[in-house]
């Protein structure tokens, strides 16, 4: 018989451990005697009950040439899933921001020339790539409706007052299409767009509220220093009862992560628990401008917003995103857990597109040249290297991901997690979390 590698047992107390399946989420309480069994991989003392059900469970094969066909069977059907995933893109119509945020990733750039040299014809040169990108797909793939076509708009900061024609334009296009659209701002023009996002295709915005008014206008101020907290929460408001979907991003560190059950208390107190808000935190794995000293250790970080949870309840209203929460949601969903060989859609099929006329994969390489796949004007150019290394970075391809019990957790983790503190802008290379850890945290946590 042949044990798999992929297993993280976790000792729930005295006697009682979990066992879990990192391929495909199955978990499973033990004894601690059957425990000792499996770990010194005494698999011929078990009970012939519990071998069938680790068969069952995929924990256990009969031979490694089984287990091999298995992993094998995995891979081909991820690979081909996520090669012929369907494309998404992001649009980058501007820049310019209106506000100056202490960490913000693109001034580290030093962006230049952000006034648009043609507003309308860059857009009709986006949007004659995304097209055709989207029609070379069809080809060989289903798409059912082209609402599956996501497009993202983002900046710099998209909706500025004076940019309504062309955001307007954008909307036009992504309408004439059928695509999906939405949108990330930082909320402070908002109320001038209202109308325009009110649509069938404006599927939600995204806006950032970073802790309770002091806090946030500490980080998130105008270019006069002056705060944007309360035009912010203004602007939301007005988003809210017009219908819209509003995804409301908290990005915590050292310096802010205590203020979250205040900021907890402020949006409950407003907007009470209504569907169409969708508070969430993040927990930041770049300084950005600010420097790496307020960056959060993610196990920290876990320990305190749950701690937060059990004491102020309203910090429930948020929905907390950790490395390995969509394998620890299936485990306690009761959910099948999908295994992924790639981190993120700049592995896949997600095409970065600005009003340079650069188009780029990832979106923490945006408007810096270094990190561009090509160009759409004035001629269309795609660097095939660079373009391989995105599409070829799996677990499958990197050496030190192959044989790794968290690959199919991991997809390989983030090339960019720490480009500020790095100049390499590293694709080849994994980026490594440490899942051990994490995972026995979030499971004793949840079990709690």
């Amino acid at each position: 018989m042949y044990l798999i590698n992929e297993i993280q047992f976790i000792e729930i107390h005295k006697n009682k451990y979990l066992m879990i399946n990192l391929i495909n989420g199955a978990s499973d309480y033990i004894n601690e005697q059957i425990y000792y069994k499996i770990k010194n991989n005494q698999l011929s003392d078990l009970d012939s009950s519990v071998i069938e059900k680790m068969k069952t469970r995929k924990y256990l094969f009969l031979n490694k040439l089984e287990y091999d066909s298995f992993i094998l069977e995995i891979n081909i059907k991820l690979e081909q899933l996520e090669t012929n995933s369907t494309p998404s893109f992001l649009i980058i119509p501007t820049y310019a921001c209106n506000l100056k945020c202490i960490y913000c990733y693109e001034q580290t750039y030093e962006i230049s020339n952000t006034s648009l040299k043609n507003k309308f014809e860059l857009v009709d040169k986006q949007f004659a790539l995304i097209n055709e990108i989207v029609y070379q797909h069809k080809k060989n793939n289903t798409i059912n409706s082209n609402k599956e076509i996501k497009i993202t708009i983002m900046g710099g900061e998209p909706l500025l007052k004076g940019n309504i024609k062309v955001i307007q334009y954008i909307l036009e296009n992504v309408k004439k299409n059928g695509y999906s659209v939405n949108i990330v701002t930082n909320g402070v023009d908002l109320e001038y767009y209202i109308q325009d996002l009110n649509d069938d295709n404006v599927e939600h915005i995204q806006v950032t509220v970073d802790g309770s008014q002091k806090i946030h206008d500490s980080r998130r101020m105008l270019h006069n220093g002056s705060g944007s907290f309360e035009k912010i929460i203004s602007n939301i408001k007005k988003a809210l009862d017009s219908d819209i979907t509003v995804y409301l991003r908290v990005n915590a560190d050292i310096s802010t992560i205590s203020d979250i059950p205040y900021l907890a208390d402020i949006l409950v107190e407003k907007f009470g628990l209504i569907s169409k808000l969708k508070p969430y935190i993040y927990l930041l794995q770049d300084g950005g401008c600010s420097g790496e000293q307020n960056v959060v250790d993610e196990q920290i970080g876990i320990e305190s917003l749950l701690r937060m949870e059990k004491q102020y309840p309203n910090t429930k209203v948020f929905y907390k995103n950790f490395h390995p929460s969509a394998f620890i949601n299936a485990i306690f969903s009761n959910e099948i857990y999908q295994p992924v060989l790639r981190h993120c859609g700049a592995s896949k099929n997600q095409y970065i597109i600005d009003y340079k006329g650069n188009i780029y994969k990832c979106w923490h390489g945006i408007g810096n040249d270094n990190y561009r796949t090509g160009t759409f004007d004035p001629i269309y150019k795609i660097d095939e290297n660079i373009l391989n290394m995105w599409q070829t970075r799996s677990v499958n391809i990197l050496e030190s991901c192959i044989d790794c019990k968290y690959r199919y957790i991991c997809g390989t983790g983030c090339p960019a997690s720490k480009h500020k503190s790095s100049d390499n802008f590293d694709i080849e290379s994994p980026s490594c979390i440490d899942y051990n850890t994490l995972i026995n945290k979030l499971v004793l946590e949840y079990i709690k």
